[in-house]
């Protein structure tokens, strides 16, 4: 019986609450999502694939040994590739889990290695039904749930594996001259099995993704401001220190917004904490809003200083932005008595950098500070760029010599 959903909080650009406020962990997400699903996945289950897929194509690897000790080579020679090609099979699942291309490999050799192990295996199960051995049948059942729990397929892959398994089946029994009734019996048979293990397995697969968003969601929880629902301080640096590094490697530029409310102590003297907060968050989300692509950021750096990076884009692009950010905060019309403006604005310092090894990501905070401070003494409510001030020095700080 399936637990009741339960709604989560709503986060301001989280994919994982977003996901699970559907009511039920898709069988696939959207295209990042998936992709980071996918990791999440095998390495939760590498050591299952490696051991299943070993002990698999060994098992195979006897079993295609014995059928040519026990029987002439030549007249068996059908059997001997079809219980060969299984244990091929197998054996390169194992390969992919072993090697350091899995994440990028395995479920593409998974999926075909199954297919060719269902049609394969199908075939020589109805030959050995054929010649009176019909306790092979019993191995197709378990087979065909293990694709899933142990081989490591995803369901859909396993749908089509289940799928191609009993047309082989069936029409190799066709093929070899069995009776009608006894074929519709095997057949029906395998399909029930199919059919129920394919439920369970809908309801497992689920509840897998569905531990993926929470496990992620808990951790990106974590990482965020419990008043704003954006990123918190640490989650900022990790960032910065990540995307430095990107943009170093990619020779990129950086822009890095310090955002600070106007007069933000007096709006709280004069309306209250309560109605700062609810001030701060409304801030809070249009800063967020202005991270759209996956490299940029928006966080709370600190009381009421927010923070923005944008990744790769041009000092007039980086200007256009925080321009624009800053009418779209004025815009909100939140009543502010003891500013001149009448309602609540926010000041921006940007910095625009070129990371270099003789600078660091510290350097890049402390010259958007420095803007912010120009900013704010040339009158608040207005944005302050610095970059050719500091364009030619090579400190990791950004000040002049």
């Amino acid at each position: 019986m399936n637990r009741p959903v339960e709604r989560v909080p709503s986060i301001p650009g989280s994919r994982y609450a977003a996901e699970l406020n559907k009511g039920a962990a898709s069988m696939r997400f959207p295209r990042e999502l998936e992709h980071e699903f996918l990791r999440f996945y095998l390495v939760e289950r590498r050591g299952h694939l490696r051991s299943f897929n070993s002990i698999m194509g060994a098992l195979f690897v006897l079993a295609c040994a014995e059928s040519v000790w026990a029987a002439p080579f030549r007249t068996q020679l059908a059997q001997h590739l079809r219980l060969g090609t299984i244990a091929v099979a197998f054996l390169a699942m194992a390969w992919v889990a072993y090697s350091r291309h899995h994440e990028r490999f395995y479920l593409d050799t998974a999926h075909y290695a199954s297919l060719v192990i269902s049609l394969v295996g199908a075939v020589e199960v109805a030959y050995r039904i054929h010649a009176g051995e019909g306790e092979f049948f019993a191995l197709l059942t378990p087979y065909s749930i293990g694709l899933y729990f142990f081989a490591g397929i995803l369901y859909p892959a396993m749908l089509q594996a289940n799928l191609l398994m009993i047309v082989a089946l069936a029409a190799t029994l066709i093929f070899l001259g069995e009776p009608a009734g006894k074929i519709a019996a095997l057949t029906a048979m395998l399909t029930a099995t199919a059919v129920i293990g394919g439920l369970a397995l809908h309801t497992q697969a689920v509840r897998f993704r569905r531990a993926f968003l929470e496990h992620r969601l808990i951790a990106e929880m974590a990482a965020r401001d419990g008043l704003t629902g954006l990123k918190n301080r640490r989650a900022f640096d990790e960032h910065l220190t990540r995307t430095w590094q990107q943009a170093l490697r990619d020779r990129r530029q950086l822009a890095l917004m310090m955002i600070d409310v106007d007069h933000f102590k007096k709006f709280n003297d004069r309306y209250g904490h309560q109605a700062g907060d609810e001030a701060l968050q409304r801030i809070a989300a249009v800063v967020d809003s202005f991270a759209r692509r996956p490299l940029d950021f928006a966080a709370r750096y600190g009381g009421e200083e927010l923070a923005l990076v944008l990744f790769d884009v041009s000092r007039e692009h980086a200007e256009r932005v925080a321009e624009l950010l800053r009418a779209s905060v004025q815009n909100l019309q939140i009543p502010h008595s003891d500013h001149a403006a009448g309602v609540a604005t926010i000041s921006l310092g940007v910095a625009i950098v070129h990371p270099t090894l003789e600078r660091s990501p510290e350097g890049a905070v402390q010259l958007a500070d420095e803007a912010l401070y120009a900013a704010k003494r040339e009158g608040r409510n207005r944005v302050r760029i610095f970059e050719s001030e500091y364009q030619g020095l090579s400190t990791g700080i950004f000040r002049p010599q």
